[in-house]
């Protein structure tokens, strides 16, 4: 009887159990349909009453309660829908596009994500390379404080850093990357004692490297390049003996690398490239039993080179530095970029190319005595003599006594003092005007009421422009854009390039004044800086700063100096960088019009920077004449605008896919040298049919390139290129692909052939050294559960 009534007992139990679990499984499967309604998709497979069973990219646990949901590449568009909040139990939710596809479905996730601010199991989050546009980082996040890891990168999120993502003390992985973020970085980060791997690279961060990241000796991965960062390279870092990935290029650091890092003994990637380091390259480094790729290049550094023939190091590259004494050699594995340094035997006096600039060497030693600290980056000043380490310059208060009397008696002194050099300067001026030879006359009827201009834009005069130019001499003339001519001179002490409209090209004073307004809200290390303007009677004037490099067409067809592999897709990364911030970041959004070589022009560090922007097609508000002129250059006309004369986005994305075939290939979009009159589209997508890839790429660069990367890029250029608009990648998905392919190369060489060539490498894992749009970033393989798509 006993028996029986357990029996009993255990079937109510089990029917309770199921019908609960039947409840919670109706409730979850109403749940997924009204998100899939307010998503604008529909999924075949969500049918029946039971989501747990073979429902598209659902899982449930052995209760029937969905905890897992992957939508990845699915197409859905809008905000996370409030049905989402229903998943209660849910743990991993990805609603990110891992991979582009011109062919697959693309998802459009937007909104604050607050309905996920009580879905408090939740472990693995991604919506990453989605439209999320917020001015602040979203606050729903900060309540989830199960994440182990967070991928809320390549989005458009302003604002500063959250110090509340120290909350989430389970946090392993941390993905901010490529935002429109600000700093300072949080020090409380350095409380993340179980962080993995950050990524923060391109956001405006402006800001130290906290010495508390030191703290985090669970630290694998870090990558901040291109965040303004300034500053010295932590010694605290040292401590993270687990860290196997460094990337801190692109910025304004300074000083030295610190001794402390020689106990990153897993250390296998070191990207530093493109900063202000300086002193000697520590002798320790090639002693790093696992480090594979270096890149110092565009530093400070100087004295000799350490000797890295028995190191485990396959890639380095010190170029444009000041390492003096023997050219550094290698075993034959050794990838070794050593131009542009003072290497034996060199005569101080001689100049030395640093890509297309020179400079001396014995000028800078004798700028050196007795192991001085080389001059700081723009508005920082020296704040440790010892490592060279330089800070922001600050501006004390006048006086530094703490007597009263004392300071109001240097006060009325600073004011005399300055009140006297004003008096002597206001005298001078008089003279100055008074005195000096006029210019011609025809500069001097302008009657317009003086605009100051836009703030942080400084207004030239007509008459110092003139002189810089000799009268806009055709000796000082080095090119002619779509806004008019363009000149080089000096003004204020600094070269500059000064752009004077065409005739055809001047507007009315409140279209040009509108346009100013708009070209000084952009600002990127990809654009080309407007310094100032000047406006007279039937001239106007845009100054911008001076690209000693010239123009990118130059660069490829008209010089004798071959761009290698790798230069030449750090440039199409900076291109498409640039365009991506002004279709995606700039207020309002700019289209530029005409993208093409010309209009890409280099610095003398080689960093791309698009030009002649300032005609491009912006907002209804900010249109002028500018604005409505036909748009683009034979050869990178987007065939959607002939057909509909419909300009959007998309039709740069066409400009930049011919650019980027044009870098690959070394050919020019229109050649009738060509086979058959082929257009360069046809001829690529023709010769990819034959299976001959390295027919397309540069003869120039022999086999010196990663074979798989360029296949990926030249696939990535047609996508582009193609011909319905619809069908080209945003320039975001643009940038995301290419950094892919940026850091396969660091982090997947290591896997090729030990050969010099990078063309023998057939026995290679093509998978492991393809771009990747995600998962470009680590060195960890995770398991699919992560949420960290590989």
């Amino acid at each position: 009887m006993q028996s029986l009534y357990i029996l009993l007992t255990l079937l109510i139990m089990d029917s309770s159990s199921s019908g609960f679990a039947f409840a919670s499984s109706t409730s979850e499967r109403d749940a997924l349909l009204g998100a899939m309604v307010a998503w604008k998709v529909n999924f075949s497979s969500w049918v029946g009453d039971d989501p747990c069973i073979n429902w598209q990219g659902v899982r449930c646990d052995s209760d029937g309660r969905v905890t897992y949901l992957n939508l990845s590449n699915t197409g859905i568009v809008g905000p996370v829908p409030q049905e989402i909040a229903s998943l209660q139990d849910l743990t991993v939710l990805d609603l990110c596009n891992p991979r582009y596809n011109a062919r697959s479905t693309m998802n459009a996730v937007s909104g604050d994500l607050s309905p996920l601010q009580g879905l408090i199991h939740l472990q693995n989050l991604n919506v990453s390379f989605n439209n999320i546009t917020l001015s602040s980082f979203p606050s729903a996040i900060f309540n989830l404080t199960n994440l182990v890891s967070l991928r809320i990168d390549n989005l458009r999120i302003g604002g500063p850093l959250p110090k509340e993502l120290v909350n989430l003390t389970k946090l392993e992985y941390m993905y901010l990357a490529n935002n429109s973020l600000t700093g300072p970085i949080p020090i409380e980060y350095g409380r993340l004692m179980h962080l993995r791997e950050i990524s923060l690279w391109n956001n405006n961060l402006n800001s130290k490297i906290p010495p508390e990241f030191g703290n985090l000796t669970n630290l694998t991965y870090i990558n901040f390049h291109e965040c303004n960062l300034y500053g010295g390279l932590p010694p605290e870092l040292g401590k993270c003996k687990k860290m196997r990935n460094i990337s801190l290029y692109g910025n304004s650091l300074t000083g030295i690398v610190p001794d402390s890092w020689k106990n990153m003994t897993q250390l296998s990637v070191l990207w530093l490239h493109r900063n202000r380091l300086t002193k000697y390259l520590p002798e320790w480094l090639p002693s790093l039993p696992n480090l594979y790729n270096v890149s110092l290049d565009y530093n400070l550094f100087y004295g000799s080179v350490p000797n890295f023939s028995n190191a485990s190091v396959k890639i380095m590259s010190i170029t444009c530095n000041y390492f003096s004494g023997a050219t550094p050699t290698g075993p034959a594995n050794l990838v070794l970029n050593t131009s542009g340094n003072c290497f034996d035997p060199i005569n101080n006096n001689e100049k030395i190319r640093c890509q297309q600039d020179y400079f001396d060497c014995g000028s800078f030693f004798n700028s050196l005595p007795n192991g001085a600290c080389p001059r700081c980056p723009s508005s920082q000043s020296l704040e440790d003599a010892n490592t060279c380490v330089c800070t922001l310059s600050t501006t004390g208060d006048i006086g530094g006594s703490t007597g009263g009397g004392s300071n109001r008696g240097k006060l009325i002194g600073s004011i005399v003092g300055v009140g006297g050099l004003l008096l002597v300067l206001a005298s001078l001026f008089y003279v100055y005007r008074r005195y000096r030879k006029p210019v011609k006359q025809r500069y001097l009827g302008y009657a317009s009421e003086l605009w100051d201009g836009p703030e942080g834009i400084v207004r030239y005069n007509i008459q110092d422009i003139v002189a810089a130019t000799d009268d806009f001499d055709k000796r000082h003339q080095i090119g002619v854009g779509g806004f008019g001519r363009v000149f080089h001179a000096v003004l204020g002490g600094r070269e500059v390039a000064v752009k004077l409209a065409h005739t055809s090209s001047i507007q009315s004073t409140a279209g040009f004044r509108n346009e100013l307004v708009l070209l000084s809200r952009l600002h990127h290390v990809n654009l080309v800086h407007l310094l100032g303007f000047c406006e007279a009677e039937g001239i106007q004037i845009l100054v911008y700063e001076y690209m000693p490099n010239g123009n990118l067409h130059t660069m490829l067809f008209k010089n004798t100096i071959t761009l290698d592999w790798l230069t030449r897709l750090d440039i199409a990364l900076g291109i498409a960088h640039g365009l991506e911030y002004l279709h995606s970041f700039a207020d309002p959004p700019v289209i530029h019009r005409d993208v093409k070589l010309s209009n890409v022009l280099l610095d003398d560090n080689l960093v791309a920077k698009l030009s002649d922007f300032g005609i491009s097609k912006v907002a209804q508000e900010f249109e002028t004449q500018m604005a409505t002129r036909p748009a683009g250059t034979a050869g990178y006309i987007d065939p959607q605008y002939v057909l509909t004369e419909q300009l959007t986005s998309a039709s740069d994305v066409y400009g930049f896919g011919m650019v980027l075939l044009e870098l690959i290939s070394g050919q020019k979009c229109i050649d009738n040298a060509r086979a058959d009159g082929q257009n360069l589209i046809e001829w690529v997508e023709f010769t990819l049919q034959t299976g001959k890839t390295e027919s397309i790429v540069d003869p120039r660069l022999g086999d010196r390139y990663p074979k798989q990367i360029y296949q990926d890029i030249i696939r990535l250029a047609l996508d582009c290129a193609a011909f319905k608009s619809g069908d080209r990648p945003s320039m975001k998905v643009v940038v995301a692909i290419l950094d892919g392919c940026r850091w396969s190369v660091a982090r997947d060489l290591n896997k090729m052939n030990h050969s010099e060539s990078f063309q023998d490498n057939e026995h290679v894992d093509e998978e492991a050294v393809s771009c990747r749009v995600s998962r470009q970033e680590s060195n960890n393989v995770l398991s699919e559960s992560t949420l960290v798509p590989r």
